[in-house]
């Protein structure tokens, strides 16, 4: 780590203090947020892929798993509004079978990928996500949709969307002939809408279906199908709390709690040239990292960690 990423992290330990908190909605008991820097030299250039891969949230996996997850809508079961009968449940599972086929016959260096779905699920509870590269030397991923319980106003953390998107300008003809196929048969599998209450009032809405995305590169169409899938989330920071009288609502040292994070948000834009946020949720966990890259090449910032806490 460079001397100018040193400097940077001890300022912010200074400014937000040690395992400082902060409160998500719904998050009674509280998060935390602190100091992070990326460990290129342990875990690799700083990607969405390498990230989750560091995180545990990616752990590579047989793709014939992968398939039976997908065919068994073991998310979906999750849900206590989830119901389809014998005969849709085998329609879906043999357009699945389809699916794979596409896939196999199409892709080369394919591999799977568990994704992690929540804290309140067991470990083997997962999410299969497969990504494989075509003819075109380009990449596809294809995961299912995720749900999550907590939305950040714009009022507590303001950040512009950056949205990813497939480009046929930067996609081989074979990659697009793929890109076609799947759009046919994610259709044909349709969407699968679900709602409820999980308990103590907390009313979801959620609509289960296979996403997929197209890119340059392996790292690219991965993020792309998270963002696609609603657990990743990737947005240009611009501060915390914009407005006085959001934390006047909420808390009772507004004052001090404000200029405490108009400080933060002054020294991040001093920092870097460019401050991200990459949010990945998880039903009910969030991990939010809100970072820049130094002049030195370091990746460092804030990372926060929350969860939300159902109380029936």
């Amino acid at each position: 780590m460079q001397p100018q990423t040193e400097q940077i992290l001890a300022t912010l330990q200074v400014i937000i203090e040690p395992k400082s908190g902060f409160h998500l909605p719904g998050h009674e008991d509280g998060g935390y947020i602190c100091p992070f820097v990326w460990d290129a030299s342990q875990n690799g250039e700083f990607n969405i892929l390498n990230l989750s891969r560091s995180q545990g949230w990616l752990k590579l996996t047989d793709t014939d798993a992968t398939i039976k997850n997908w065919q068994t809508m073991d998310y979906a079961n999750n849900f206590n509004s989830f119901s389809l009968n014998s005969s849709d449940k085998t329609a879906w599972a043999d357009k699945i079978e389809t699916l794979f086929q596409i896939l196999s016959q199409s892709l080369q260096d394919m591999e799977s990928f568990n994704v992690k779905t929540s804290s309140y699920f067991p470990e083997n509870d997962s999410v299969g996500l497969i990504v494989g590269k075509t003819t075109d030397e380009n990449w596809v991923a294809v995961c299912p949709t995720f749900y999550k319980e907590t939305n950040i106003p714009q009022g507590q953390i303001s950040r512009s969307p950056v949205i990813h998107s497939m480009s046929a300008q930067t996609l081989g003809e074979n990659t697009l002939n793929l890109v076609s196929q799947l759009q046919a048969i994610t259709s044909e599998l349709g969407i699968i809408h679900l709602e409820g209450d999980l308990g103590g009032g907390y009313y979801y809405s959620y609509d289960y279906q296979i996403v997929y995305s197209a890119a340059e590169t392996k790292e690219l169409a991965i993020a792309q199908a998270l963002q696609a899938s609603g657990a990743l989330e990737i947005s240009q920071f611009q501060n915390f709390y914009p407005d006085k009288e959001y934390l006047q609502d909420w808390y009772r040292n507004s004052e001090a709690k404000y200029a405490k994070y108009d400080k933060l948000n002054k020294f991040l834009n001093h920092a870097f040239a460019k401050v991200m946020m990459y949010r990945f949720s998880f039903w009910t966990q969030e991990n939010i990292y809100i970072i820049g890259e130094t002049q030195c090449g370091d990746w460092a910032g804030l990372y926060i960690e929350s969860e939300f806490v159902y109380n029936p």
